[in-house]
């Protein structure tokens, strides 16, 4: 059983290789007959040394942004919008609570379909918030270089050049700037879909369906991706696989956006229908048919500057590899599209999350390309050194990362004095009550049912799919703001704070105020 054992794994880390039509497989010059590797030859192997390289790769990532990461929780850089979101609605659950998050006035699953996120619930029992959710992110996202390197070694033939594209995903600014941007589900699809396809190329199908499972629940997103993987499948010739893996992508979309969602928000349909693509329709057949009848009314969009900007950033740090595998590229098509035609700016930005499906396209077809192109040996090499040098490049020049321009520009939250006030104001309100908080304070205070982002209650701002069914004002039993960021609610502020007003303040230091509910309104 254990030589079995040991079988699977030398076959399951071996690269690849394919011997000429008709001439039969060399035997591994490495690998003595009793298929025992002596302990020096083990440790001094190439394929050793290789692994020990992307493993070291894949920790300085995780140390780099998973320290960068937890300080910027800790020096309230996360808002309520998204990480306060998420918080809330994974504590709810792990205390067997109706989920309806109240920092956005939805259900926990009308907002998006992330069951992954249940296999946080325990960890929230133990006591997790915000710090384990940017570390989960770090360390998932982190170890999609693992099936990258995993591909390359089998399509390039090589031990050394897959370290290469491995560290150049890890450099890529796209990946690092969504790992920046909160804690997002999205983010956990890259890993599973790289592992999918490079299982397929193996034809590990029991595996590869885990990894679509993985994939799909990570969010109702990912069944475009993984519909579109069925069809790349199709193309290269499994077509069986393909079809199924396209069946299974289209059934988890309808499943989620025609009844999970939907029941989880009193039957109506995804909240991001009517806010993300206007001028399309009003619900997801009504979208896909305008985009059909109307195709100049989409190829303007998606040729915008804006748009155009958007391509460029993500093709160019891999040398715009991809487009000579167009077919595995296909993959992240249809996010592609919804992210072009979309009128939310973020979601044809490269800093966001919704380029996360995206992502993993990329670098498939990036390793297929080099495969595809690299015929020899020597030009192998130079396509895998041209990747990486633009990969370098494009992290200095885009990047959020310390080697990056953009690093010390303030998008990484650093410890000031005014934190320990804020902190101070924080110990004031106690566990279990209602609360409307400034939007840098909401993670800090989201393991609560009622948690608000202010003006919220009392003047329903991005809250429901619609605004409908307004949060009640009754519910909020403190306040906990940054009165030099009310802005255009300063007089909302001041008339809840007023002589005879139905709140009191009882902390104010550097205009972080504590205000305690004392009478109704």
């Amino acid at each position: 059983m254990l030589t079995r054992s040991r079988s699977f794994a030398q076959s399951f880390l071996r690269p690849r290789t394919r011997p000429r039509s008709g001439a039969p497989t060399p035997p591994d010059p490495e690998v003595p007959p009793s298929g025992e590797l002596e302990p020096r030859a083990r440790w001094a192997s190439p394929d050793t040394a290789s692994a020990l390289a992307l493993a070291a790769l894949i920790a300085l990532y995780i140390f780099v942004f998973g320290t960068l990461t937890w300080m910027q929780q800790s020096n309230f850089g996360t808002f309520g919008f998204d990480m306060g979101i998420y918080d809330q609605g994974i504590w709810l659950l792990s205390r067997f609570k109706v989920p309806f998050d109240t920092v956005r006035g939805l259900n926990y699953f009308a907002h998006h379909v992330n069951v992954i996120t249940l296999a946080f619930v325990p960890f929230y029992w133990l006591g997790a918030g915000p710090h384990f959710l940017y570390l989960i992110e770090t360390i998932w996202m982190a170890l999609g270089a693992l099936p990258i390197w995993l591909l390359a070694r089998d399509r390039l033939d090589s031990r050394w050049l897959p370290v290469g594209l491995a560290a150049s995903y890890l450099l890529y600014p796209s990946l690092e700037w969504i790992n920046w941007w909160h804690f997002h589900p999205d983010a956990l699809i890259i890993t599973p879909l790289l592992f999918a396809w490079w299982l397929a190329t193996r034809a590990r199908w029991g595996w590869f369906s885990v990894a679509v499972a993985v994939a799909l629940l990570c969010k109702e997103d990912a069944a475009l991706a993984v519909a579109a993987l069925g069809l790349a499948l199709a193309i290269r010739g499994r077509r069986r696989a393909g079809a199924l893996t396209c069946l299974a992508g289209v059934g988890w979309f309808l499943l989620a956006t025609k009844a999970i969602i939907p029941i989880a928000n009193g039957g109506s349909s995804p909240f991001y229908v009517k806010e993300l693509f206007p001028g399309f329709g009003d619900s997801l057949s009504a979208i896909a048919i305008n985009l059909i009848t109307h195709p100049g009314k989409f190829f303007s969009l998606v040729t915008q500057p804006d748009r155009l900007t958007y391509y460029r950033e993500l093709l160019v740090p891999v040398a715009f590899m991809p487009l000579a595998a167009i077919e595995v590229l296909l993959i992240g098509l249809p996010q592609t599209a919804v992210n072009s035609i979309s009128g939310h700016a973020l979601t044809h930005d490269i800093r966001y999350h919704y380029s996360s499906i995206v992502i993993a396209a990329v670098f498939l077809a990036t390793v297929e390309s080099c495969a595809r192109l690299g015929g020899r040996v020597a030009v192998r090499r130079l396509l895998v050194g041209l990747i990486v040098a633009s990969s370098l490049v494009a992290n200095v020049v885009w990047s959020p990362s310390p080697i990056g321009t953009h690093y010390r520009t303030g998008i990484w939250a650093v410890a000031q004095p005014r934190h320990e006030v804020v902190r101070d104001a924080l110990k004031l309100v106690p566990a279990g009550a209602g609360v409307s908080a400034t939007y840098y304070v909401v993670p800090h205070l989201t393991h609560r049912v009622h948690i608000y982002e202010f003006p919220n209650p009392w003047v329903p701002t991005n809250w429901g799919a619609n605004g409908e069914d307004p949060p009640n004002p009754e519910t909020a039993d403190y306040l906990v703001l940054d009165t030099g960021v009310n802005g255009s609610q300063q007089s909302l502020y001041e008339r809840l704070v007023a002589t005879g007003g139905p709140f009191r303040i009882i902390y104010n230091v550097e205009g972080i105020v504590v205000a305690r509910r004392v009478a109704p309104g």
